[in-house]
């Protein structure tokens, strides 16, 4: 599956707006005149009329995922749905890891595929101008998620950004860890070390809220990573310096797995782990009562069919908001199905539902 997205990405060749109040976007709704997301009472999406509208354009657009996972995967399947729903072409997928220079190479590509519009996630805010100016130059219409290029503003390089509350995703994460260590001991943790608007607000306010809300929790060392393929070995250094440790957070779940081979081949049964982001292995460890105490998760798939909403309604001269926000949830065994179906746009995979299956869920 992998390879095909990968391969999506490099040969499939086929193919501003007003300040107005941010829309908070959660879930979808079956409407009969057209293809709408609710939350809060807000609608968010575009009547039948509007849609027949855009076909008429004969638009295509790309995405760009930050990983290949099941987030990324969730972002794609979102991405993909909506641009069915609206009758937009599906030009090209990639992913770029959050590497910059991945992401450079795949916005060349997409410039060259000839695409409308392009969905993405930039990497290193600090200087992601310089990847994002020649695909405005090119009239390509962009849509943010998560964050934006420094110095640039909506409506004029872009259309619009869809986020979530990350701070908010921070502090459910601590409250979730200090819950599983019974309020007090030490606790360890990973973070984005490199810029990554995402991962270093969600990061802090992990940070922020140990500090404030739990005196009797002491974050002893905090290890930074640039890749997920650095968490296993950070994960170990910690472990190491601190073997009575009672757990950690990992700024989100691909390198959590790296951490969770580690602690368990420490066997460290009792040490908890809790992450951000869905993924079927934390998900099973879980399940099976292991070392993933806690899972916060926020919506891949409705980030990515939102953001082709804004960038649909642009091209139509409708006013788009600057921000497009929804919120982040706790995970448990209890909500699995509906947290992963919120989150991904599709049921839990077979292993998942044996296990819930299994514990009566």
């Amino acid at each position: 599956m992998m390879n095909k997205r990968k391969a999506i990405a490099m040969v499939l060749a086929f193919a501003m707006t007003a300040n107005v109040t941010a829309v908070n976007v959660f879930a979808e709704e079956e409407a009969a005149d057209g293809y709408y997301f609710e939350w809060a009472g807000e609608q968010w999406g575009l009547s039948s009329e509007e849609i027949e509208k855009v076909k008429e354009m004969d638009l295509s657009f790309a995405i760009e995922t930050p990983t290949e996972s099941e987030f990324g995967y969730g972002q794609m399947r979102g991405f993909e749905d909506a641009c069915k729903a609206l009758g937009i072409k599906v030009a090209g997928e990639a992913s770029c890891e959050l590497d910059p220079a991945t992401q450079q190479a795949n916005m060349e590509n997409f410039i060259s595929m000839g695409v409308d519009g392009i969905v993405c996630q930039p990497q290193d805010a600090d200087t992601a101008a310089s990847r994002f100016d020649s695909v405005v130059d090119a009239g390509i219409k962009l849509a943010f998620t998560g964050s934006k290029p420094k110095d640039y503003e909506a409506g004029k390089q872009y259309v619009t950004m869809v986020t979530d509350e990350f701070a908010e995703e921070g502090v459910l994460a601590a409250d979730y860890l200090a819950e599983s260590i019974g309020g007090e001991g030490e606790i360890l943790a990973i973070t984005i070390s490199s810029v990554n608007e995402v991962s270093n607000t969600r990061d802090g306010a992990f940070v922020d809220a140990v500090k404030e809300k739990y005196p009797d929790i002491e974050l002893v060392e905090e290890g930074g990573i640039e890749s997920a393929s650095d968490a296993g070995s950070v994960a170990s250094g910690l472990l190491a310096r601190y073997p009575e440790a009672d757990g950690m957070f990992v700024t989100f779940s691909t390198p959590a797995l790296e951490v969770l081979d580690i602690v368990k081949s420490l066997g460290m049964k009792d040490f908890k782990i809790v992450t951000i982001d869905l993924d079927t292995v934390c998900c099973l460890d879980m399940i099976n009562e292991g070392n993933i105490a806690g899972i916060v998760c926020d919506s891949a798939y409705y980030y990515a069919a939102a953001a082709v909403v804004g960038l649909a309604k642009d091209f139509l001269g409708q006013d788009v908001p600057d921000e497009l926000s929804g919120p982040g949830k706790q995970v448990t065994v209890d909500n699995m199905r509906e947290m992963w179906q919120w989150s991904f746009g599709t049921d839990v995979p077979e292993s998942l539902d044996e296990a819930l299956k299994a514990v009566g869920k």
